[in-house]
Formats: C-alpha cells, structure tokens, sequence
C-alpha cells in the first residue's frame, strides 16, 4: 500500500524529545553582550534554559566585537534599545505573541558616575532614568503577554543597593540612585497590582554584586563567578510569595 509521502516518512517523537521540548525553560536577557548580562547568558545556556540575548541596533552596527561574542555561544539574539519603545515593541514581536516566556532579566545600565552632586546634569539624569527604570518596565509591558502563558514566569530586575534610601549613608551617585530607586518603586507597583489582578507572574530586583566591569569603569570587590552562581541559584528558587522583593546577589534581603 502507498502512503502520502508526509505519512510514510512520519516518525512519532520519543517520549525522551517530547518530554525535553514540553520541559525546556526559556530566558530572555536584555542587555546580554557583555559584563553581567553576557555571564549570566552563557549560566543559562550551560543548564541548557532556551536563550535569547539582546543587543542595542547600534551596538551591531558599529561592529562592535561583543556581537561575535554572543553569537558564537549560539544564543538567540534580538536587537532593541531601552531609550526607543519601537525597538522593544519590534522585538516582543519577533519573539512571537505566542511562544511562553519563563523568565525576563532586566540587565542594560549605565554608569554610577559622575559621583559629586554638583556635577550632575538634567540631560545625563533623565536618559539614566530611562534607561535604567523607564526602558525595564517598558519591556516588561510588551513581553508580557509571553510572561503570563508559562507557568510562574518571572521577572527580574538587576539594580543596586544605591538604589535603597534607607541605607544610604554617604551619598554620591545622585542620578544613579534616583534611577534605581524609581526601579525599584516600579516593580513593587507591578507586584501589587499582579497580585490585585491575580496574575502569576513574580517580579524582584536583585543587586548583582559590585563587580569590575565596563560599566563600573572596571572597578569593584566581588566575584563575577561567584556572584553569577549566587544569583542564578536565588532567581531559580525564587517563588510567588517573593513578588516585589528587593535582594542582594547572595539571597539577603536589602531594604528598601
């Protein structure tokens, strides 16, 4: 008897492949070329989590080698710009309206400098505003029809321990903090309003570690390995009694 060549050549999926694709978690990380994006990425990929990495459209095109970095670890990567919502909303269109989305990491910042008040400016301030707590939130918003269709999907937010009013007891910093803070008060509004919602997604914000890296000018204390163990462990376990909690890298809560 001859059959459709589709039926013929049909072979049913082991219960091993279907039980992997049903299984398989998927993370995406904004800000993934470099420093603490790019290490927690390549976390990810060595637990075998499905990765899609984003870099900023520019970042691509002035050929930056950080680009050749991420693609040969053989993650998915999109492109989008926290200071243009078109290209987050380009993006969560990309990613598909229909494909779940366990996990979103807010990872793209800016630096802590200038450290004197007096030298901070209106213009620097606002655009450390928008990228570090407008552009997070905004990407929250447009992947969040992803967010919702896996099961205790979560989001997490990097920011810092600058970003803690009530233990800041020596300044600097000004618009950083600011900027962080607003971070932080964002996601605690999200988590309250889910919760009134009765929507099943987790939200926190962890401080990384004070890690060198580009962005802290390549000064710092902490491990990158180190800490990128201690968070991945704290952000898989972290459940939905959790939601709008602020913590450092280790597990220990920061007040905030």
């Amino acid at each position: 008897m001859l059959f459709p060549l589709h039926i013929a050549f049909w072979r049913p999926k082991s219960t091993r492949q279907a039980d992997t694709e049903m299984t398989t978690k998927s993370v995406l990380i904004v800000g993934a070329n470099r420093g603490i994006g790019f290490n927690l990425l390549k976390a990810f990929l060595g637990e075998a989590w499905d990765v899609t990495g984003t870099i900023r459209p520019q970042t691509r095109s002035e050929k930056d080698p950080t680009v050749s970095d991420l693609e040969k670890t053989g993650a998915k990567i999109l492109e989008l710009d926290y200071l243009d919502e078109s290209t987050i909303e380009r993006a969560a269109a990309r990613y598909s309206i229909n494909k779940p989305l366990d996990m979103l990491i807010n990872v793209g910042g800016l630096s802590p400098h200038p450290k004197p008040w007096l030298e901070q400016a209106g213009d620097m301030m606002v655009e450390k505003f928008r990228v570090m707590a407008v552009g997070p939130l905004l990407a929250i918003k447009h992947f969040f029809p992803n967010l919702e269709q896996a099961p205790n999907a979560k989001v997490i937010n990097i920011s810092s321990d600058f970003g803690s009013i009530s233990t800041n007891t020596f300044g600097t910093c000004m618009a950083y903090r600011m900027a962080k803070a607003a971070l932080n008060q964002g996601a605690v509004t999200m988590a309250r309003e889910w919760e009134k919602e009765g929507r099943k997604v987790t939200v926190v914000c962890v401080d990384p570690g004070f890690i060198s890296t580009r962005l802290t000018g390549w000064d710092g204390e902490d491990d990158m390995d180190t800490c990128i163990a201690g968070m991945m462990e704290l952000i898989k376990g972290l459940t939905p009694r959790d939601n709008g909690a602020f913590f450092n890298w280790d597990g220990s809560r920061i007040p905030f």
